[in-house]
């Protein structure tokens, strides 16, 4: 339902501004208006609150701690610390340039941290190079004139024409091993000897070949040497890599609850700030003016007056023609309705006059999903499904609201398939006895295609008195007149159908057919050109509600031809298998098509008739954003 709005003002000493909207944003139930409305033939009172030098300085100074608070609080651990309590207003001008102190130790704490993980990675791939090579390594032993030249190669593919190529420039004379390293990379180790070794390695660079050399400290040591000298750095690295982890988990201990504190009210600040743009100045006194909930006014202003002493006072106004398409729009449905907003959130937001989508669709939808599926076997199933749907993923919002909403459709459908006396199609009929209340829908096809349009009459009829009300509520009489039209049009059509039905001497088909015209050259004359076809259009939508007929009957026929198809395979399982899969492609069927259908006739038809898309979100000003 749409939550009933009032236009509120407050007005109060310019001195309590930021104290009056920092309990606005606390109490978070207030929206603010950015523009006023002068009242026809006056000047406004007030005018635009213009922010003075001391503000913007601040406002200023503000973003630029905000900003270095949050490059701070990024470089540190993410722990979780006590919270702090510090009143940062006092020792703002001290956090300022310890904040800016400690960012550059935080900032020097990241680089260093970013050298040696760059270093440890690169030493892990070295000790993975001479771990892969280490039998072509020991093969050589401590052979001096023997050199090693490693290379990276990008594609494998290039394996048998880097083979070729050091044939050429070694004479044969070398060995090549090949492996993967750890991230994936082909790597391979030339051993050849050092005569030999320089003018390989110009050909590999001629080859676009890149070498791949251990750094300085490390080639210059023997080959049996490196590896140990690698796994010593590794430890180093480790125990540096350690110590500053120690050294900035200290820090942010210390320092985190302090720094989070302060981000917190700096941004509480600035929305207030922020917030001050939407307010209106008198020579004396600031002045607001918004939309809160009705049931908040009186709570609201109790709660000004007391906090204030009387300085600071809220009015209600009287909410205006003109003021109608800017009232924000809030929507607060009961317990059962609230899982059928994840439907309504697919429409527009209805204007303030309009109504909420929400109620009919808790109301109609499950009921068309009944009316199509109709089983009691089906239903069954489905409230299994939902059962554990709820039971898996019981914190998953939109899921478990689908559950629910399935859960009243099978419901509903279980109603519907005692009304119809089926369970898995005439399976309940055949092997249980069971006996429709109403009747069995695929042998009254009439009673079925009358009841689909009765519904359809009903719920289009109930389109139209809402369309009335709504247009009553924005003041457009025309359309209210027009829609009463389009109620009286279908109430004689009904009439006529029934006097054809069943003639009755004081109901002649004469005069409903002049009532008939009559009625639309009213609404030519009220409505223009257009207006007898709208008359016609709500027949069409009537016409269009025989889908709960169509559809349904789709599924009943379809039960039965699992229910026989089963039967004639003469084998027990083989039957259950058949007419299990055919009723789970059924039950499939059944779950989409009534609910794809039964939202078009929501949507399309029924909405069409009063739905007024086009209406502002209530946004109330919050502690932390304006």
């Amino acid at each position: 339902m749409i939550i009933r709005m009032s236009k509120v003002e407050i007005v109060g000493p310019k001195g309590h501004l930021l104290e009056v909207l920092q309990r606005l944003g606390e109490k978070g139930i207030l929206q603010l208006n950015d523009e006023l409305l002068p009242r026809a033939g006056e000047e406004p009172p007030v005018k635009a609150l213009l922010p003075d030098r001391t503000t913007l300085a601040e406002r200023t100074f503000f973003l630029g701690l905000q900003e270095e608070i949050r490059a701070l609080l990024d470089l540190l651990p993410d722990l979780s610390v006590r919270d702090g309590y510090l009143s940062p207003l006092p020792v703002i001008d001290v956090i300022a340039p310890l904040a800016k102190k400690h960012l550059s130790f935080c900032r020097e704490w990241s680089r260093s941290r970013e050298v040696l993980d760059r270093e440890m990675r690169e030493l892990a791939a070295y000790e993975t190079l001479l771990q892969t090579f280490e039998p072509l390594l020991q093969k050589a032993g401590g052979d001096t004139s023997i050199e090693f030249i490693g290379v990276t190669i990008k594609d494998p593919a290039l394996i048998e024409r880097f083979r070729r190529l050091a044939a050429e420039e070694t004479a044969g004379r070398f060995e090549l091993e090949t492996a993967r390293s750890d991230d994936g990379d082909l790597v391979g180790l030339i051993a050849t000897e050092k005569k030999m070794a320089q003018r390989l390695r110009r050909a590999l660079s001629d080859g676009q070949i890149p070498e791949l050399t251990l750094p300085k400290p490390y080639s210059e040591l023997p080959p049996a040497a490196r590896g140990e000298a690698l796994h010593a750095r590794q430890q180093e690295v480790k125990e540096e890599l350690v110590r500053l982890s120690e050294e900035e988990e200290r820090f942010a201990r210390r320092w985190l609850p302090i720094y989070r504190r302060v981000l917190q009210w700096l941004t509480e600040r600035l929305a207030l700030l922020e917030a001050s743009a939407a307010v209106f100045e008198t020579g004396m006194c600031f002045y607001i003016q918004g939309w809160t909930p009705a049931a908040e006014v009186a709570p609201l202003r109790d709660d000004l007056e007391a906090r204030f002493r009387g300085e600071v006072l809220l009015s209600e106004l009287a909410i205006r023609e003109e003021d109608l398409d800017r009232v924000p729009v809030a929507l607060q449905n009961p317990p059962y309705f609230k899982p059928f907003e994840l439907l309504s959130r697919l429409l527009p937001l209805p204007r303030y006059t309009s109504f909420d989508p929400t109620p009919f669709l808790g109301l109609f939808f499950p009921l068309f999903f009944g009316m199509i599926l109709g089983d009691i076997g089906y239903g069954l199933v489905l409230a299994l499904l939902v059962a554990l749907l709820l039971r898996l993923w019981p914190k998953r919002k939109n899921l478990t609201d689908a559950a629910r909403i399935l859960g009243v459709c099978a419901a509903y459908s279980l109603i519907f398939g005692v009304l119809f006396g089926e369970f898995f199609g005439d399976f309940g009929a055949r092997r249980l006895g069971l006996q429709p209340i109403l009747f069995e829908r695929s042998q009254a096809l009439l009673p079925l295609l009358y009841f689909s349009l009765s519904v359809g009459f009903a719920h289009i009829l109930l389109g139209e008195i809402l369309g009335v009300l709504a247009a009553l509520n924005r003041h457009l009489r025309r359309q209210a007149l027009l829609k009463v039209l389009g109620i009286l049009f279908l109430l004689l059509l009904v009439a006529l159908l029934a006097a054809r039905l069943f003639p009755h001497p004081w109901l002649r088909d004469t005069h409903l057919i002049l009532a008939l015209l009559g009625i639309s050259l009213l609404a030519l004359f009220a409505g223009g050109l257009l207006a007898p076809l709208e008359l016609l259009k709500s027949v069409g939508n009537i016409i269009s509600y025989t889908r709960i007929m169509a559809i349904g009957l789709t599924s009943v026929l379809l039960a039965q031809i699992a229910n026989r198809l089963g039967g004639m395979t003469g084998d027990v399982f083989a039957g259950i298998l058949v007419a299990g899969l055919l009723h789970f492609f059924n039950l499939v069927l059944g779950v989409f098509a009534p609910t794809v259908h039964a939202l078009r006739l929501h949507y399309v038809e029924f909405f069409s008739k009063f739905l007024e898309p086009g209406g502002r979100r209530f946004e109330p000003l919050d502690r932390l954003h304006p």
